[in-house]
Protein backbone atom coordinates (compact mmCIF):
# COMPACT_ATOMS: atom_id res chain seq x y z
CA UNK A 1 0.00 0.00 0.00
CA UNK A 2 0.91 3.39 -0.57
CA UNK A 3 -0.21 7.00 0.03
CA UNK A 4 -2.28 6.92 -3.55
CA UNK A 5 -2.84 2.63 -3.10
CA UNK A 6 -5.12 2.31 0.04
CA UNK A 7 -5.76 -0.41 1.17
CA UNK A 8 -9.64 0.32 0.58
CA UNK A 9 -8.79 1.27 -3.21
CA UNK A 10 -6.54 -1.95 -3.06
CA UNK A 11 -9.56 -4.30 -2.24
CA UNK A 12 -12.15 -2.50 -4.75
CA UNK A 13 -9.66 -3.15 -7.68
CA UNK A 14 -9.43 -6.92 -6.78
CA UNK A 15 -13.01 -7.07 -6.28
CA UNK A 16 -14.36 -4.95 -9.59
CA UNK A 17 -11.60 -5.02 -11.64
CA UNK A 18 -11.31 -1.13 -11.67
CA UNK A 19 -10.94 1.93 -9.42
CA UNK A 20 -10.87 5.41 -9.83
CA UNK A 21 -8.71 7.93 -8.12
CA UNK A 22 -9.99 11.83 -8.22
CA UNK A 23 -7.96 14.72 -8.27
CA UNK A 24 -4.50 12.45 -9.22
CA UNK A 25 -3.28 15.28 -11.14
CA UNK A 26 -3.35 18.98 -10.28
CA UNK A 27 -4.86 21.31 -12.61
CA UNK A 28 -1.44 22.87 -13.71
CA UNK A 29 -0.83 19.20 -14.48
CA UNK A 30 -3.93 18.47 -17.08
CA UNK A 31 -2.86 21.62 -18.75
CA UNK A 32 0.88 21.05 -18.83
CA UNK A 33 0.27 17.75 -20.31
CA UNK A 34 -2.11 18.84 -22.97
CA UNK A 35 -0.03 21.76 -23.87
CA UNK A 36 3.01 18.88 -24.32
CA UNK A 37 0.71 16.84 -26.63
CA UNK A 38 -0.58 20.22 -28.80
CA UNK A 39 2.96 20.66 -29.26
CA UNK A 40 3.60 17.13 -30.39
CA UNK A 41 0.72 17.28 -32.71
CA UNK A 42 1.85 20.48 -34.53
CA UNK A 43 5.14 18.97 -35.32
CA UNK A 44 3.47 15.92 -37.15
CA UNK A 45 1.04 17.93 -38.92
CA UNK A 46 4.19 20.04 -40.53
CA UNK A 47 6.22 17.01 -40.82
CA UNK A 48 3.05 15.19 -42.81
CA UNK A 49 3.14 12.50 -40.49
CA UNK A 50 -0.54 13.31 -39.83
CA UNK A 51 -3.04 13.56 -42.89
CA UNK A 52 -6.48 14.68 -43.24
CA UNK A 53 -9.06 11.24 -44.54
CA UNK A 54 -12.23 12.75 -46.02
CA UNK A 55 -13.92 9.70 -45.00
CA UNK A 56 -13.92 10.88 -41.49
CA UNK A 57 -12.02 14.22 -41.81
CA UNK A 58 -11.76 15.17 -37.60
CA UNK A 59 -10.77 11.60 -36.52
CA UNK A 60 -7.86 11.58 -39.24
CA UNK A 61 -6.58 15.11 -38.01
CA UNK A 62 -6.44 14.03 -34.68
CA UNK A 63 -5.70 10.37 -34.18
CA UNK A 64 -4.33 8.69 -31.03
CA UNK A 65 -0.30 9.50 -30.08
CA UNK A 66 0.88 6.13 -29.36
CA UNK A 67 4.73 5.42 -27.02
CA UNK A 68 6.15 9.27 -27.64
CA UNK A 69 7.51 8.76 -23.94
CA UNK A 70 10.03 7.42 -26.08
CA UNK A 71 10.84 10.06 -27.79
CA UNK A 72 10.02 13.34 -26.08
CA UNK A 73 11.23 13.84 -22.75
CA UNK A 74 8.76 16.08 -21.15
CA UNK A 75 5.69 14.03 -22.26
CA UNK A 76 8.40 10.95 -20.63
CA UNK A 77 8.77 12.98 -17.42
CA UNK A 78 4.70 13.82 -16.84
CA UNK A 79 3.20 10.78 -17.84
CA UNK A 80 5.67 8.02 -16.28
CA UNK A 81 6.43 9.82 -12.82
CA UNK A 82 6.69 8.68 -9.43
CA UNK A 83 3.29 8.55 -8.32
CA UNK A 84 2.52 6.90 -11.67
CA UNK A 85 4.76 3.86 -10.62
CA UNK A 86 3.38 4.21 -6.99
CA UNK A 87 0.04 3.15 -8.51
CA UNK A 88 0.75 1.23 -10.71
CA UNK A 89 3.09 -1.23 -8.40
CA UNK A 90 0.22 -0.91 -5.39
CA UNK A 91 -2.29 -2.62 -7.59
CA UNK A 92 0.22 -4.64 -9.26
CA UNK A 93 1.46 -5.70 -5.84
CA UNK A 94 5.26 -5.50 -7.26
CA UNK A 95 7.22 -3.14 -8.86
CA UNK A 96 5.82 -2.12 -12.34
CA UNK A 97 7.66 -1.35 -15.76
CA UNK A 98 5.91 0.78 -17.82
CA UNK A 99 5.22 -0.87 -21.10
CA UNK A 100 3.36 2.06 -23.47
CA UNK A 101 1.34 5.27 -23.88
CA UNK A 102 -1.46 6.66 -25.92
CA UNK A 103 -2.97 9.91 -26.12
CA UNK A 104 -6.49 10.65 -27.44
CA UNK A 105 -7.56 13.75 -28.70
CA UNK A 106 -11.64 11.95 -29.04
CA UNK A 107 -12.76 14.79 -30.94
CA UNK A 108 -16.00 15.42 -31.95
CA UNK A 109 -17.85 12.40 -34.14
CA UNK A 110 -14.95 10.02 -32.93
CA UNK A 111 -15.68 6.66 -32.90
CA UNK A 112 -16.09 4.01 -29.50
CA UNK A 113 -13.77 1.76 -28.41
CA UNK A 114 -15.58 -1.15 -28.19
CA UNK A 115 -15.52 -3.66 -25.60
CA UNK A 116 -12.14 -5.02 -25.13
CA UNK A 117 -9.61 -6.16 -22.81
CA UNK A 118 -6.34 -4.51 -22.63
CA UNK A 119 -4.14 -7.68 -22.15
CA UNK A 120 -5.50 -9.25 -25.02
CA UNK A 121 -3.54 -7.06 -27.35
CA UNK A 122 -0.68 -5.81 -24.71
CA UNK A 123 0.65 -9.48 -23.96
CA UNK A 124 1.96 -9.89 -20.90
CA UNK A 125 2.41 -13.18 -19.86
CA UNK A 126 1.93 -15.10 -17.52
CA UNK A 127 0.71 -12.44 -15.30
CA UNK A 128 -1.28 -9.59 -16.48
CA UNK A 129 -1.26 -5.76 -16.67
CA UNK A 130 -2.84 -2.59 -14.87
CA UNK A 131 -3.60 0.17 -16.84
CA UNK A 132 -3.68 3.99 -15.80
CA UNK A 133 -6.19 5.92 -17.51
CA UNK A 134 -6.20 9.59 -16.75
CA UNK A 135 -8.62 11.90 -17.80
CA UNK A 136 -7.37 14.94 -18.62
CA UNK A 137 -11.10 16.93 -19.70
CA UNK A 138 -14.38 16.28 -18.45
CA UNK A 139 -15.49 12.56 -19.45
CA UNK A 140 -19.15 11.28 -19.42
CA UNK A 141 -21.27 9.34 -22.07
CA UNK A 142 -22.20 11.90 -24.26
CA UNK A 143 -18.49 13.23 -25.15
CA UNK A 144 -16.61 9.89 -25.71
CA UNK A 145 -16.67 8.36 -21.68
CA UNK A 146 -15.37 5.48 -20.72
CA UNK A 147 -17.41 1.93 -19.17
CA UNK A 148 -16.96 -1.12 -17.25
CA UNK A 149 -17.88 -4.23 -16.90
CA UNK A 150 -17.32 -4.70 -13.24
CA UNK A 151 -16.26 -8.30 -11.98
CA UNK A 152 -15.45 -9.05 -15.35
CA UNK A 153 -11.39 -9.46 -14.69
CA UNK A 154 -12.14 -12.85 -13.18
CA UNK A 155 -13.41 -14.62 -16.55
CA UNK A 156 -9.96 -14.10 -17.85
CA UNK A 157 -9.29 -13.67 -21.08
CA UNK A 158 -12.07 -14.11 -23.89
CA UNK A 159 -11.76 -13.96 -27.74
CA UNK A 160 -13.28 -11.11 -29.20
CA UNK A 161 -14.75 -11.12 -32.94
CA UNK A 162 -14.72 -8.63 -35.49
CA UNK A 163 -17.40 -6.11 -35.82
CA UNK A 164 -18.41 -4.55 -39.03
CA UNK A 165 -17.59 -0.31 -39.00
CA UNK A 166 -19.95 1.82 -37.99
CA UNK A 167 -20.34 5.45 -37.60
CA UNK A 168 -20.09 5.02 -33.27
CA UNK A 169 -17.53 1.46 -33.41
CA UNK A 170 -14.58 -0.01 -34.98
CA UNK A 171 -12.21 -2.76 -34.67
CA UNK A 172 -12.79 -6.02 -32.01
CA UNK A 173 -15.92 -6.39 -29.76
CA UNK A 174 -16.77 -8.72 -26.93
CA UNK A 175 -20.21 -9.49 -25.91
CA UNK A 176 -21.24 -8.76 -22.61
CA UNK A 177 -21.43 -11.75 -20.59
CA UNK A 178 -24.62 -13.17 -19.13
CA UNK A 179 -25.04 -11.16 -15.60
CA UNK A 180 -22.84 -8.66 -15.99
CA UNK A 181 -23.63 -4.91 -16.76
CA UNK A 182 -21.94 -1.58 -17.92
CA UNK A 183 -21.29 1.07 -15.88
CA UNK A 184 -20.55 4.41 -17.54
CA UNK A 185 -17.57 6.35 -15.61
CA UNK A 186 -18.07 10.58 -15.38
CA UNK A 187 -14.38 11.78 -14.84
CA UNK A 188 -13.16 15.10 -14.36
CA UNK A 189 -9.90 16.50 -15.36
CA UNK A 190 -6.98 14.81 -12.98
CA UNK A 191 -8.74 11.90 -11.92
CA UNK A 192 -7.01 8.26 -12.48
CA UNK A 193 -8.67 5.19 -13.60
CA UNK A 194 -6.96 2.07 -13.09
CA UNK A 195 -8.17 -1.23 -15.07
CA UNK A 196 -7.37 -4.83 -14.37
CA UNK A 197 -5.73 -6.19 -17.88
CA UNK A 198 -8.60 -8.51 -18.44
CA UNK A 199 -11.73 -6.21 -17.47
CA UNK A 200 -13.85 -5.93 -19.94
CA UNK A 201 -14.48 -2.01 -20.53
CA UNK A 202 -14.25 0.19 -23.74
CA UNK A 203 -15.30 3.82 -24.81
CA UNK A 204 -18.56 5.50 -26.19
CA UNK A 205 -18.30 7.49 -29.22
CA UNK A 206 -18.09 11.41 -28.98
CA UNK A 207 -21.58 12.40 -30.11
CA UNK A 208 -21.52 15.99 -28.20
CA UNK A 209 -21.17 17.87 -31.16
CA UNK A 210 -18.54 20.58 -29.94
CA UNK A 211 -16.28 19.36 -27.55
CA UNK A 212 -13.20 17.25 -27.37
CA UNK A 213 -12.42 14.68 -24.78
CA UNK A 214 -8.84 13.94 -23.66
CA UNK A 215 -7.21 11.52 -21.98
CA UNK A 216 -3.97 8.93 -21.82
CA UNK A 217 -4.48 5.48 -20.68
CA UNK A 218 -0.23 4.64 -19.38
CA UNK A 219 -0.06 -0.17 -19.25
CA UNK A 220 2.18 -1.22 -16.74
CA UNK A 221 2.92 -4.85 -15.63
CA UNK A 222 4.57 -6.34 -13.27
CA UNK A 223 8.34 -6.89 -13.25
CA UNK A 224 7.86 -10.63 -12.72
CA UNK A 225 5.96 -10.71 -16.50
CA UNK A 226 8.41 -13.07 -18.50
CA UNK A 227 7.16 -11.64 -21.88
CA UNK A 228 4.78 -9.42 -23.67
CA UNK A 229 3.41 -8.24 -27.26
CA UNK A 230 4.49 -4.42 -27.25
CA UNK A 231 7.43 -2.74 -26.88
CA UNK A 232 9.17 -5.91 -25.14
CA UNK A 233 12.62 -4.33 -25.93
CA UNK A 234 11.86 -0.74 -24.58
CA UNK A 235 10.49 -1.53 -21.40
CA UNK A 236 11.13 1.15 -18.86
CA UNK A 237 11.42 1.17 -14.90
CA UNK A 238 10.59 3.76 -12.30
CA UNK A 239 14.34 4.88 -12.97
CA UNK A 240 14.02 5.75 -16.32
CA UNK A 241 16.66 2.50 -17.23
CA UNK A 242 15.58 0.79 -20.18
CA UNK A 243 14.68 -3.04 -19.74
CA UNK A 244 13.83 -6.10 -21.96
CA UNK A 245 11.61 -9.27 -22.12
CA UNK A 246 10.84 -11.62 -23.95
CA UNK A 247 8.81 -11.48 -27.24
CA UNK A 248 4.88 -12.88 -26.31
CA UNK A 249 4.39 -13.59 -30.35
CA UNK A 250 0.77 -14.24 -29.71
CA UNK A 251 -1.54 -15.30 -32.40
CA UNK A 252 -3.61 -12.98 -31.91
CA UNK A 253 -1.41 -10.28 -33.06
CA UNK A 254 -1.56 -11.35 -36.54
CA UNK A 255 -5.59 -10.40 -36.25
CA UNK A 256 -6.25 -7.69 -38.69
CA UNK A 257 -8.09 -5.80 -36.95
CA UNK A 258 -5.59 -5.01 -34.32
CA UNK A 259 -3.29 -3.38 -37.18
CA UNK A 260 -5.67 -0.60 -38.39
CA UNK A 261 -4.28 2.91 -37.88
CA UNK A 262 -7.32 3.05 -35.71
CA UNK A 263 -6.13 1.02 -32.97
CA UNK A 264 -2.16 1.42 -33.51
CA UNK A 265 -2.72 4.89 -34.30
CA UNK A 266 0.29 7.36 -35.08
CA UNK A 267 3.52 6.33 -33.33
CA UNK A 268 4.67 3.29 -31.34
CA UNK A 269 6.33 0.10 -32.08
CA UNK A 270 3.92 -2.46 -33.97
CA UNK A 271 4.89 -6.25 -32.98
CA UNK A 272 3.59 -7.63 -36.24
CA UNK A 273 6.56 -6.48 -38.42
Amino acid sequence: MNGWVTAERRHFYDEHGYVVIPEMLSGPEVTEINREFMKLWLDLVREGVIVQDNRRSLESVFPRLRDYHQSRPAIAALLLSGKMFDVAAGLLGEEALAISTSYYFKGPGTRGLPMHQDNYSVGAAPTTTCSLWLSLSVSHEDNGGVYVVPGSHKLGLLSPEPVQESRTEYGEKLGLPEGYETVPLRTQPGDLVAFHGNLLHGSEANLSGRTFRYANVTHFMGVSAERVALNYNYLLDRSGARIRRRLNAAPKLKNDTLKKDEWSGVGGNRPWR
